[in-house]
């Protein structure tokens, strides 16, 4: 076992209060890593408190019938005593709840490249992971297979599933399908899975046209982007809101692709933007933005600043062929 994972056991077998960190706008590698972790530690730990903080002001439609929500609000006392275990997020302002402030330590988990120092004690961060879920099944398997419940695996599968694409990003390696084997061999219902993640309901349906209907191309630089307007998540109902960029993708000739959105939680508008092979994490840093090579997100001060990022990302394209 690596020492970084022995380091991460040593300080959980040294707390009797354990929380659990995931971040904002939580998708399914975020939640399935927490929800994996907190599981796997209450089965190994059964004296532990074991507690997953902000599932209590979370809307239950980011669990898609894979995730359940109890409704508990985590007190200070309980979290000034605790070890904070933080996943998947490299920003301390998109921790959820930003109330890891409040534990006595931390450790962070994450694939994402490092950005901020939130864990100063324990970080494990490897972006060579296709996931936080890939580097947490490696983790719970060199730890104690025998804690992995088919429900953690069904956690994991997800959290893997969806931050590969269904296996096609370019994050996905060898190393990728061994550890999901692993836990397919948990007996884990591989078809429920895909049917709770990817199932929409009309409303989604008649939103998801809208954005094809609006989708602004530039055909010349294989670039298209989108801007969700404010308002447009309450007309069709829409509670998970998000950039929604992967409606973007596999659009044929269209290489780069970005989507924008107003976060009512910031009061600012924010973004994603994906690429088949084009660096695009440099292009948005000046926007308060980050990530991996071809998948990075960002932040707006104003709507208005779009028009200089579409504009950067243009002359991108352009430098990046001119040097082909």
């Amino acid at each position: 076992m690596d020492t970084i994972k022995k380091e991460i056991i040593k300080k959980i077998e040294k707390y009797q209060n354990i929380a659990i960190f995931f971040h904002e706008v939580p998708d399914f590698d975020t939640l399935g890593s927490s929800f994996a972790f907190c599981d796997f530690l209450k089965t190994k730990f059964p004296k532990k408190n074991i507690k997953i903080v902000g599932l209590d002001i979370l809307d239950d439609s980011f669990g898609k019938n894979i995730f359940v929500f109890p409704k508990e609000h985590v007190e200070h006392s309980f979290l000034k005593n605790a070890i904070g275990v933080i996943f998947d997020t490299a920003n301390n302002s998109r921790v959820w709840t930003i109330r890891h402030t409040e534990c006595a330590e931390l450790i962070l988990i994450d694939h994402h490249p490092k950005a901020d120092s939130i864990a100063t004690k324990v970080e494990w961060i490897d972006s060579s992971y296709s996931s936080t879920c890939e580097m947490v099944t490696e983790f719970l398997f060199d730890w104690d297979e025998k804690c992995i419940s088919p429900a953690i695996a069904t956690y994991l599968f997800a959290g893997i599933v969806t931050d590969t694409g269904r296996f096609r990003y370019h994050n996905v390696s060898s190393k990728t399908f061994l550890i999901a084997s692993k836990l397919i061999e948990k007996k884990i219902d591989i078809g429920d899975i895909y049917r709770n993640i990817y199932s929409r309901e009309l409303e989604e349906v008649k939103f998801n046209a809208y954005v094809f209907k609006n989708i602004k191309v530039y055909n010349k630089y294989n670039f298209a982007y989108l801007i969700i307007p404010k308002n447009l998540f309450n007309k069709f109902g829409i509670k998970n809101r998000s950039s929604k960029v992967e409606l973007l993708s596999n659009i044929k000739n269209i290489n780069v692709w970005m989507s924008i959105y107003y976060d009512n939680s910031i009061k600012r508008w924010k973004g994603s933007i994906r690429s088949e092979n084009l660096v695009v994490n440099e292009i948005v840093s000046k926007y308060n933005g980050g990530g991996h090579k071809f998948a990075a997100g960002f932040i707006l001060n104003n709507l208005k600043d779009h028009k200089k990022l579409v504009k950067d990302v243009i002359n991108y394209i352009k430098i990046y062929h001119n040097g082909k």
